[in-house]
């Protein structure tokens, strides 16, 4: 297999390995991007259960569908859209049973309160906190953004959006994070 400059094989020559049956290809392929696939997961549906089950049916997915890969998108993003539309179906599968208002009324917000998010100290903790506060659409456009690095287009991609929505998305995600940032107490937060 073809190394790129630092010495590793490249992600499109992996996917050419894995589409020829190469396990060892589908090994360094799985290693190098699980972690953060999974983390992407983790985000979106909350349960490290459910995260762990649509990240191996996105895998079992590339296993199978490697040699589809059209060089459109990077391969990163190509993952991330399967990973992604997996999670939304399921979370589609499992929203089935409307939740009643009246119900969803009486239930109490068992999450921190404004004070003791504010007296954390830990930035990076608060944000992710009010982050998992925020709709899903919302979550995957901030976790792509901020945490995964991907650009509008990369987003646009993965999320199978116009630019412009990730556009729209990413400003009301941005907005309602600040919103959440001067509840906690944290005075002056820039969107």
């Amino acid at each position: 297999m073809k190394l790129d400059a630092g010495g590793a094989t490249s992600d499109g020559k992996l996917l050419d390995g894995i589409a020829k049956g190469d396990r060892t290809a589908f090994t360094e392929f799985y290693q190098r991007h699980n972690r953060a696939l999974f983390a992407f997961l983790m985000k979106m549906v909350r349960d490290r259960e459910l995260a762990e089950e649509v990240l191996s049916e996105t895998m079992l997915d590339v296993w199978r569908q490697a040699g589809r890969f059209e060089g459109k998108s990077s391969v990163t993003t190509w993952l991330f859209s399967i990973g992604h539309h997996k999670a939304v179906s399921r979370l589609r599968r499992m929203r089935e049973v409307a939740l009643d208002e009246e119900v969803a009324a009486n239930i109490e917000d068992s999450g921190p309160t404004p004070d003791k998010l504010a007296s954390d100290k830990d930035m990076s903790r608060l944000l992710a906190r009010l982050i998992e506060c925020l709709s899903l659409d919302h979550r995957e456009i901030l976790q792509l953004a901020y945490y995964q690095e991907f650009s509008v287009q990369e987003i646009a991609e993965v999320l199978d959006l116009p630019e412009n929505t990730v556009k729209t998305r990413m400003f009301y995600a941005r907005q309602r994070l600040k919103a959440l940032l001067e509840q906690a107490g944290v005075k002056g937060a820039v969107a």
